[in-house]
């Protein structure tokens, strides 16, 4: 009896452990399928918000550069694009333009390049930053002057900012100016005011911080403007061959965009 139940108990304890072992198996199968389910489940969360952002800023930039294919459209006339605006002559119906938005200052256009867009001048230096030329809110912004130049492009200097755009649109065509293969290939710009129209020889590239003394505005004196002729200069990663013509003279226009280095 005793024997048979000692051996029963000793049986006994073995079934138990094999039930034990087994519902940790399964235990910890549940917790690997459970943490899988997670995993997957975070990554499918991921792609879906990448996808989200990516799709948004598509579009982004989709209704930007649709809104500036409009007014340029209206610019040049309802002519069906720069080329056969160039051809047909650089007049830019301000008019119609001024109705979009009476800010307007000038038109600039560069031939192979996508800068063919309105400047603006704004009451300050805020305020085209994410406002496109029509009044819509947009990353593009504006080209827009500074807002303490007292007499835009009339002046000696005339400092236009403009957003570097990662879909290359605004001024993000300045940084292949940094070799100086692509300036020969694009050593002119135009600009047009109401008041007329002038080509822009480049004459320089920098790579300025932003404060810079290459931004400053409203240089009258001659001594000033010789001045900030030798600062040009001496700033410059190089010059190009209009550098043997400028004098205190001349009236320049400076670029600006944003550089990542800084």
């Amino acid at each position: 009896m005793n024997g048979r139940e000692s051996y029963k108990e000793s049986g006994s304890y073995k079934d138990s452990g094999r039930k034990n072992g087994s519902n940790t198996d399964r235990k910890g199968s549940g917790i690997g399928r459970f943490l899988l389910d997670a995993v997957i489940i975070f990554l499918v969360a991921v792609l879906l918000f990448s996808g989200y952002k990516v799709g948004s800023m598509i579009y982004k930039y989709h209704k930007d550069r649709s809104a500036y294919s409009s007014i340029a459209d209206t610019a040049h006339g309802g002519r069906d694009n720069a080329d056969e605006a160039a051809d047909e002559g650089p007049d830019i119906d301000f008019g119609a333009l001024r109705e979009i938005n009476p800010d307007v200052v000038a038109w600039i256009s560069c031939e192979d390049t996508v800068i063919d867009y309105p400047i603006v001048q704004g009451s300050d230096n805020s305020k085209y930053l994410y406002t496109l030329f029509d009044g819509s809110s947009g990353g593009a912004g504006t080209l827009f002057v500074d807002a303490v130049t007292e007499r835009p492009f009339e002046q000696f200097n005339t400092v236009v900012y403009g957003h570097h755009m990662r879909d290359g649109s605004m001024f993000a065509a300045l940084k292949e100016y940094k070799d100086e293969k692509y300036c020969r290939a694009h050593p002119e710009m135009e600009l047009i005011t109401p008041d007329g129209s002038c080509r822009l020889q480049i004459w320089a590239f920098l790579n300025e911080p932003a404060d810079s003394e290459i931004y400053t505005s409203n240089i009258y004196s001659k001594e000033e403007r010789r001045e900030y002729i030798d600062l040009v200069r001496s700033s410059a990663e190089y010059l190009t061959d209009a550098d043997d013509g400028i004098s205190e003279r001349d009236r320049l226009v400076i670029l600006s965009t944003c550089a990542y280095e800084y």
